[in-house]
């Protein structure tokens, strides 16, 4: 998009062609309370709390930018270290299919859609090895996905310890005034799960 003055604090003069935030791994803590519609299929309601640290901020531009004095022209990529956070609760309703039959060890894979609210902090970009402070606060809710594939061992009868990879996609996401491409967020997960 054209920009003719400050993106946090440095100044543009021609076009950004592309944005890009990078997150270090983080945490997740998941809740879901499902019904076995027969030994192999389950529905279930998921929700939880997701949060990565924000790494780095790209940008690439076109024209003319000046950064603490120093001007560039052309077509260059600049990528900053960055303080922030990503915080997704994800709402969903998700189907699960169960290897069947009497077995401690059952294989499953799952997948379902729902609402995630997400709200993205950018606090301070540093560029050049000066802090600019971004004071960046956004949040929004969007339409997503998720998929799941993992495996449950029966310990007791109605406890299961389980291990699950899981993916966390959303659609299209806008938050603030950025506009992502995609927004993809990956966990590998265990637990104990009560069936009653």
């Amino acid at each position: 998009y054209p920009v003719s003055g400050a993106i946090y604090g440095v100044a543009v003069d021609g076009e950004i062609t592309a944005e890009n935030f990078t997150f270090q791994p983080g945490f997740r803590f998941d809740t879901q309370f499902g019904y076995n519609i027969y030994d192999w299929l389950g529905v279930s309601l998921e929700s939880g709390v997701i949060y990565n640290a924000l790494q780095n901020y790209t940008f690439s531009f076109s024209g003319d930018i000046d950064i603490l004095g120093s001007t560039f022209t052309g077509s260059r990529s600049f990528t900053c270290p960055a303080d922030g956070e990503l915080l997704q609760v994800p709402v969903q309703l998700s189907a699960i299919a169960r290897w069947p039959g009497a077995t401690a060890f059952k294989p499953f894979i799952g997948g379902g859609i729902g609402a995630i609210w997400q709200q993205l902090d950018v606090n301070n970009i540093n560029i050049a090895g000066t802090d600019i402070q971004a004071n960046y606060c956004r949040s929004a809710f969007q339409f997503g996905f998720n998929g799941q594939l993992g495996a449950n061992y029966t310990v007791a009868p109605g406890v299961d310890f389980y291990g699950v990879f899981k993916l966390l996609g959303v659609f299209t996401p806008r938050i603030g005034n950025y506009d992502f491409e995609n927004s993809y967020n990956f966990a590998l997960e265990v637990g104990i799960q009560s069936r009653f």
